[in-house]
């Protein structure tokens, strides 16, 4: 009698999980909760200028006028009136919606999940910049898709690039599903795609068949307050946009959005409702009662002169402290300074002695899916005070370099 083979659970893993690489960003992230950590990692909006009193006042209201529904199921599309704030946002890049075309999400995050859910087969191409947001790699993987890159420069993601990469795909049979892209404020490069690029990438994709993922967490969040108009208006046939409040206003609300294109809809509620049923509704209601007051864009236009304050404050520290040879972006706005030390010095490998000293940021290679990144960093500045910023920028110069002057003593490779 044959005896039956043993079962364990890591046995029965489906090949989707077995594939996934673990989050080098997430694995940076617990170091950053230590006590006294100066954390140059946390992608996470400053939130000590929020109207707590405010929130808290609409909180009790909410949950004593109205608290069976705001503690009940709901709608799995979100609330009307939550829609069409979002609408409203979307005008200032030139995006004209209606309500019942927007799908409320649990932070952008899951609409890019609900995407790659609904469009991406196992073997499938999405190409994304080179580097890219590793939260939208670890989706796109996830669901077994291959990533290519596409380089950028200070104007974004290059179009000549892009169109090499997609003939190469082609010739080589596989399947191009479409482009992954962040074009305001990118994370982690920090670039703003230009207008005549957005177009240009458009009409490249059109052309191919490939649809577009834009992801527009940062959009509202340059330091003058000017915005760009998204790709979505020129192309909203192929074009998936998403949108966060986790950025500009609270990230623990959980609050996104997608505006998929019309055909597919249907498929984008139905698979929002057999993940998440629906989103949280009272979350829904406090944010959007804190829209219903203009006075929310007052104090958003408040923290984009925060952040804007703390990036000068980065900038002039690494000025001074980094090694010969380091270079960086000169960000507009968003979150992020993207650093490229000299060439023998292993961010990956600094990283843990940085944390031992008190500071933490992301290395390179965690936005890459092909093994690149190994001189370059990513520093956020929007959460640490601009004193922690003084502090974490000397101590990041004193290691970098140490190593660069190690690296000079031990002379090129054989």
């Amino acid at each position: 009698m044959p005896v039956a083979a043993e079962v364990t659970a890591e046995a029965a893993l489906a090949n989707r999980v077995r594939s996934a690489r673990p989050s080098e960003v997430r694995k940076v992230f617990r170091a950053a909760q230590r006590p006294g950590m100066i954390s140059f990692a946390n992608g996470a909006p400053y939130l000590g200028a929020l109207p707590f009193d405010q929130l808290a006042v609409s909180a009790q209201k909410i949950l004593a006028e109205t608290g069976q529904v705001a503690l009940q199921y709901g709608a799995s599309q979100g609330l009307p009136a939550l829609r069409k704030h979002i609408t409203s946002l979307m005008e200032l890049e030139g995006i004209t919606a209606e309500p019942d075309q927007v799908v409320v999400t649990a932070g952008s995050q899951q609409a890019l999940d609900l995407a790659a859910r609904i469009l991406v087969n196992p073997g499938d191409v999405i190409f994304a910049e080179a580097p890219s947001y590793a939260g939208g790699m670890a989706v796109f993987s996830g669901y077994q898709a291959e990533i290519v890159h596409i380089s950028i420069d200070a104007d974004g993601l290059i179009p000549e690039e892009l169109e090499q990469a997609i003939a190469r795909v082609s010739a080589s049979g596989r399947t191009a599903k479409g482009l992954y892209t962040i074009p305001n404020f990118q994370n982690p490069g920090g670039v703003n795609l230009s207008a005549e690029r957005r177009r240009r990438i458009g009409q490249i994709c059109r052309d191919n068949g490939l649809l577009i993922f834009e992801d527009n967490p940062y959009g509202l969040l340059g330091f003058d307050g000017q915005t760009l108009p998204a790709i979505q208006p020129d192309f909203p046939d192929i074009t998936m946009y998403f949108g966060s409040f986790s950025k500009m206003i609270a990230p623990g609300l959980r609050l996104g959005w997608v505006l998929p294109p019309a055909s597919l809809f249907e498929h984008f509620i139905n698979t929002s409702e057999t993940t998440l049923l629906n989103p949280p509704v009272f979350n829904q209601m406090l944010l959007n009662s804190y829209l219903d007051n203009p006075a929310w864009q007052d104090k958003l236009a408040e923290y984009r002169g925060l952040y804007q304050e703390k990036f000068l404050a980065l900038l002039e520290t690494l000025e001074q402290v980094m090694p010969n040879g380091t270079t960086w972006n000169r960000p507009s706005g968003g979150f992020y300074l993207w650093v490229t030390v000299p060439e023998g010095i292993d961010t990956d490998a600094l990283v843990h002695e940085c944390i031992e000293r008190g500071v933490v940021y992301v290395p390179g290679t965690a936005f890459y899916t092909n093994g690149k990144g190994h001189n370059e960093l990513r520093l956020s500045f929007c959460l640490p005070t601009i004193e922690q910023i003084r502090e974490g920028g000397a101590i990041l110069g004193e290691v970098f370099t140490q190593a660069a002057e190690a690296a000079k003593a031990e002379g090129p490779a054989a």
